[in-house]
């Protein structure tokens, strides 16, 4: 049975390629993640593990904070210990190292380097020492206040040689230095594509952190004994209370490879989820294919049974059969994946993402994943349909036509209103503060309910859409309504793929427009300004506070105020145990920092209680919401413990709303004004004179921020809007985390059309016989495919409002966000399916005027 099996799946090799498509597509894309991510944690490793070679030891500081999104911000090292650094025996050399914002200003004005959605922009030091990080290519070290080395990556794209000047932006402000070298980082030009520019190491502390400090010592050592003997004699030398610790050369290369691999690994797992869920609707497709395959194979099936085949034999043959196609879509998809990889790569590299990868890294472990995941959602997805062959009764041999039946639909209905009614219950309960995963099972209980009651609806939805199509295109459309209606089940599993992706989208879409409504009616509240100074620093630098400071002093300027954002670790004295001390949490949580001097009048931050001019340097106002979780009130004593381990009794000396503040937290800069780390602002709002001409004004300030190749400067109408429109990132993730899924829902459209022509091809002989056009073939294959594409649309643009309002009504309860249905968009979404609707049908409305009219009347 096993070599009949394999014989069948041969002998049908167009029908096996058009059902491996689906498999080909998803795990093409899941493969060529894997060997993406592969090969950068490969190449990374490699890459530090050549920075490190040099590197035996690591001093660096205790205090630390782990932050809310990830990785860990360290306290600033004293320059103080270097000396002492070189005194313990077997140390041969050891230099300080810094990593912090700089900006490199072109020759054009235009800062190199994107701002928040490219690589970073980093200073640093060159030495001669030999642990150091950087080799200079050309030219030579940078000594004194005035001169700096760029990474040759960094120089090429700025077209700068040695001798030029080159301004530099960093926490102190704009300065021009002189262009004395240019350095390597490793073997590459620079890693990441991320901009370095390069100091002595006293330029670098005062222009970049703080006088005296730096943020790692690097050591090298003499090989006299081990670096783990070496690390106990630095850690035994160095003094208690600066709380420092010493690290191997191989635990910080093993730590920096760590943290490069879980920042890669978090854009791949979103890749993965792309590629799972495009398997996912996937086997939609193979499911329906299957069933259509089963019941064109009903005779056969039955003449297996005739000649003595058992039930389980017939269906063992068929889940072969989808074996061999999850086995070939999977290798085929794998191979597709590998230069998919390098078109990723490429992609990266275009937008200034200089990735440095060795080669191809293809682990056995990826290909093994790719091909189970390929496989099992194959027999998985024709698992039902070959139990149904395997129940084919020996006589059904007898008929000439394929049976493809939607079962009971009394059945059916009655499990699928269940379904929906318990999901409607669960998302009704999320509306009224339940949980936010009852949420999630509601919206499984409705989708499942709505595929279960497909077939039921199938039907008379389909010829509802196809009236205006029979009324418009005669006896093709009225044949291509019958056509779209005539099997149910099958139009509803075909259309199921696209249901599923216009519900999504629909929802999203939903629910961004009725935040952006929020958010631009909220900051348009807020705001008095008539212009703000904006930066996408993604939490690394931003705008210096001398900046803001200088705005400020202009002409014309009537009131500014920045606002930015840092790190600290809270700890509640009244709450803290013996078992929990005060200090054992290295949590940290985001502060807004504002100056109470000029804030108010020109940007409300929802106050509720208290006044922000008494913050002071220990002062904090805190969401109210947060406020009464904790039992926090005004007057409540808080300890706040800054990232250089600064540790501050502050008190709550305010509330606010929180629907206009970033942070649950603010407090005014003065906290921080003698901390090593430096803050910036990530906005300023401006106030222009009413005297003023409003245009002189904003030049002025243009001219500031230009020179400093910093911020983006907009008008109070583009601020917000600007701010209403971060959402759209969002949305754009969701459209692409859907557009490979759309593509296989489309594949799955053209897939059903070539096998019900090959199905119907006698009766497209005998409408061809009297007299039927090819022309009109073509026009009622296209248009059931139309109705089929529309069915899903219309039933998913349904089911997406109602879960718009649901999960928009389930956040209201937090946040007062109204629904907002977005017509344009909705009607932009169900024209899109009519599009991809002709466009599947092309090729199967092609094949159908095909036909051999002769042969297919002949057929029996």
């Amino acid at each position: 049975m096993f070599r009949l099996a394999a014989k069948m799946t041969l002998a049908r090799t167009g029908r096996l390629i058009l059902t491996s498509l689906a498999v080909i597509l998803g795990t093409a894309f899941l493969s060529g993640t894997f060997v993406f991510r592969d090969t950068i944690n490969q190449t990374f490793d490699r890459l530090f593990a050549d920075v490190f070679r040099d590197v035996n030891a690591y001093v660096r500081s205790t205090t630390f904070l782990e932050l809310n999104f990830g990785g860990e911000q360290r306290a600033a090292t004293p320059i103080e210990v270097l000396d002492t650094v070189r005194g313990v025996k077997g140390v041969t050399s050891a230099t300080g190292d810094i990593q912090a914002f700089a900006r490199v200003i072109g020759k054009d004005g235009e800062p190199l380097g994107s701002e928040g959605n490219g690589p970073p922009t980093f200073g640093g030091i060159a030495t001669s020492d030999s642990a150091g990080l950087w080799s200079i290519t050309e030219g030579r070290l940078p000594i004194g206040p005035n001169e700096v080395v760029l990474d040759s990556a960094t120089a090429d794209n700025g077209e700068f040689v040695v001798g030029d000047n080159v301004r530099v932006v960093a926490v102190r402000g704009t300065r021009e230095f002189t262009l004395v070298g240019v350095a390597s980082y490793g073997d590459i030009s620079s890693p990441g594509g991320a901009t370095f520019a390069l100091f002595d190491q006293p330029t670098a502390s005062e222009f970049l952190l703080q006088p005296g400090f730096v943020d790692a010592i690097l050591i090298e050592g003499d090989d006299s004994v081990s670096d783990e003997v070496l690390a106990r004699r630095i850690d035994a030398a160095l003094p208690a209370d600066l709380k420092l610790e010493t690290l191997t050369g191989a635990e910080i290369t093993a730590e920096v490879q760590g943290q490069i691999k879980d920042v890669l690994n978090i854009f791949s797992t979103f890749l993965i989820v792309f590629s799972y869920i495009a398997l996912g609707i996937g086997s939609f497709v193979i499911y329906n294919v299957f069933s259509i395959t089963a019941a064109q194979r009903q005779r056969e099936n039955a003449l297996l049974r005739a000649i003595g085949a058992s039930k389980r034999q017939v269906s063992r043959a068929l889940l072969v059969e989808s074996t061999a196609m999850g086995i070939v879509g999977s290798v085929i998809g794998f191979g597709i994946g590998i230069l998919l990889s390098q078109l990723l790569n490429a992609l990266l590299k275009a937008t200034g993402f200089e990735v440095p990868t060795q080669g191809l890294a293809i682990a056995p472990g990826s290909f093994i994943n790719t091909l189970l995941a390929g496989v099992l959602v194959t027999v998985f997805a024709a698992w039902f349909p070959a139990r149904r062959a395997g129940r084919v009764p020996p006589l059904a041999a007898l008929r000439d036509t394929a049976l493809d039946t939607a079962g009971s639909i009394s059945r059916r209905v009655v499990i699928g209103l269940i379904l929906v009614v318990a999901g409607g219950v669960a998302m009704v309960a999320a509306m009224n503060d339940a949980p936010i995963q009852v949420l999630g099972l509601g919206v499984l209980g409705v989708f499942s309910g709505i595929l279960v009651l497909g077939p039921a609806i199938a039907r008379p939805v389909a010829l509802f859409i196809g009236i205006p199509v029979a009324a418009m295109r005669g006896a093709s459309g009225v044949m291509a309504r019958q056509n779209a209606a005539r099997n149910p089940k099958r139009t509803s599993r075909t259309a199921a793929p696209v249901l599923l992706g216009v519900a999504l989208v629909t929802a999203f879409t939903a629910l961004a427009a009725s935040i952006r409504a929020e958010v631009r009616d909220t900051f348009g509240d807020a705001f008095s300004g008539d212009i703000a100074l904006t930066v996408d620093s993604q939490g690394f630098g931003g705008i210096p506070l001398s900046l803001t400071d200088r705005i400020a002093q202009l002409d014309g300027v009537a009131q500014a105020t920045g606002v930015g954002f840092t790190s600290v670790r809270l700890v509640d004295p009244s709450q803290a145990t013996s078992s929990t001390p005060a200090g054992a949490d290295q949590r940290g949580v985001f502060v807004q920092t504002i100056n109470p001097a000029t804030i108010t009048g020109l940007f409300d931050l929802g106050v509720t209680e208290g006044d922000l001019t008494t913050l002071g340097s220990d002062g904090l106002f805190v969401n109210a919401g947060r406020a009464e979780s904790k039992g926090w009130e005004v007057g409540t004593r808080l300890k706040v413990i800054r990232i250089d381990g600064v540790e501050v009794d502050a008190v709550v000396r305010g509330l606010m709303s929180g629907d206009t503040s970033f942070a649950n937290y603010v407090a005014s800069r003065e906290m921080f004004a003698d901390a090593p780390s430096p803050i910036f602002d990530a906005f300023v709002y401006i106030k222009v004179a009413d005297d003023a001409v409003f245009d002189t004004v904003r030049d002025r300030i243009a001219a500031i921020s230009s020179d400093a190749g910093i911020g983006t400067l907009q008008t109070k109408d583009e601020f917000i809007d600007d701010q209403a429109a971060q959402i759209n990132q969002i949305l754009a993730l969701i459209y692409g985390l859907l557009g490979l899924s759309i593509i296989i829902a489309i594949v799955g459209i053209v897939i059903t059309l070539l096998l019900s022509v090959f199905e119907r091809r006698r009766e497209i002989g005998l409408l061809r016989a009297v007299g039927m056009t090819k022309s009109q073939v073509r026009t009622t294959v296209r248009w059931e495919s139309v109705i089929t594409s529309l069915l899903g649309a219309v039933s998913g643009v349904v089911l997406g409002i109602v879960m718009g309002i649901v999960v928009v009504a389930a956040l209201s309860d937090e946040s007062d966000i109204a629904f907002r249905l977005p017509i344009n968009e909705t009607l932009w979404i169900v024209f899109i399916s009519f599009v991809l609707g002709v466009v599947a049908a092309v090729y199967p409305a092609w094949r159908a005027t095909k036909v051999n009219v002769v042969e297919a009347i002949a057929a029996v």
